[in-house]
């Protein structure tokens, strides 16, 4: 019997530790448990404190997931109050609460997550003519439409993106070069680049994921504006218990 410790298990929003008990004649697992090993302490922030300002303190425990633990809480409070907040304010909280939901997606696809699985390093040898092909097969394969410039998709919001050129794709390999021969890694600081796994990808599918993964910094910036014109701010923006601080 083997057995196996995992700690931390990163890129969630506090660590996470796993054991496993492995039979190694069969290769089963016999017994796990997983544990959260990070410790906050909102709860003693909160202690003596009014419910009714729990909605700020509390998303304070995350810069992520941010407005979600607002609402819960705001919406604890309002459930033991026996609060009904106006139509209007549970419209402007769904928006807000819809914007996080996709904007989340955004951030722990891209910015958590993808450069464990790509590295800026190996885009540097990318062809960037390959890519754009590559790139113009994936909107082919998804049949996701992509504007060209000075047009418009719709008339309430200008969905754009890059277009799927050698010269685009030259351009942010020019981009990522410069920073890595700067020496100053900046966002891309802190990772492994010279593990072999990150040579199993071509180079071009480095460059194409890595221009996604700084276009969508922006991306996720534009997603979040409701939450700056109905909350005041992101991250974390503000709620009353009762409704909101907007009109």
């Amino acid at each position: 019997m083997k057995h196996v410790v995992v700690d931390p298990i990163t890129r969630i929003e506090g660590h996470l530790r796993a054991e496993v008990q492995v039979d190694e004649a069969t290769g089963k697992v016999t017994d796990a448990i997983s544990s959260g090993t990070a410790w906050r302490g909102l709860e003693l922030v909160m202690h003596g404190r009014d419910p009714r300002d729990a909605w700020a303190y509390i998303q304070r425990i995350c810069g992520v997931c941010t407005t979600a633990h607002a609402l819960a809480s705001v919406r604890a409070v309002e459930d033991a109050l026996g609060i009904r907040i106006p139509k209007n304010a549970n419209y402007i909280r769904n928006i807000m609460a819809a914007t996080l939901t996709v904007q989340d997606h955004i951030v722990h696809f891209y910015h958590l997550h993808a450069l464990d699985w790509v590295s800026p390093v190996e885009a540097l040898a990318a062809d960037p003519q390959k890519t754009a092909a590559l790139q113009n097969t994936v909107l082919g394969a998804y049949k996701l439409p992509f504007r060209a410039p000075g047009t418009s998709v719709t008339e309430a919001f200008e969905h754009d993106f890059p277009a799927a050129t050698p010269a685009y794709f030259a351009e942010i390999q020019g981009k990522v070069k410069a920073i890595v021969e700067s020496g100053q890694l900046g966002i891309f600081s802190a990772n492994w680049w010279d593990h072999p796994d990150y040579k199993l990808l071509p180079p071009e599918v480095h460059l194409m994921a890595v221009a996604h993964y700084l276009e969508m910094l922006d991306k996720q910036r534009e997603l979040v504006t409701p939450h700056v014109i109905f909350g005041g701010k992101n991250p974390h923006p503000h709620y009353v218990v009762g409704g909101m601080p907007c009109s």
